[in-house]
């Protein structure tokens, strides 16, 4: 498996704090990889719009999709697969 880098965009199985501790798979942005405590800090995207979230602009997006400002820590083996570069 290609290891993670900060900028990378991914296919990430994403925790959700809900009832039932629910996850979803979704791309995620890649902004910090701690490989000491086998954390990675991921932002989502999303393809609803929110007052200040960034568009984000990527060939293998097949929908307008936008930088959401939630960031959380998953572990690498939330990682499904690389999809290409920020």
């Amino acid at each position: 498996m290609r290891m993670p880098k900060a900028g990378d965009v991914w296919l990430v199985n994403y925790p959700y704090i809900t009832p039932g501790n629910m996850k979803k798979i979704r791309p995620a942005i890649i902004r910090q990889v701690d490989e000491e405590n086998n954390m990675i800090i991921v932002q989502k995207l999303t393809t609803k719009y929110h007052k200040g979230n960034r568009e984000f602009r990527n060939s293998k997006m097949k929908k307008k999709t936008f930088v959401s400002k939630e960031t959380v820590k998953i572990n690498e083996y939330n990682l499904i697969r690389y999809i290409g570069r920020e």
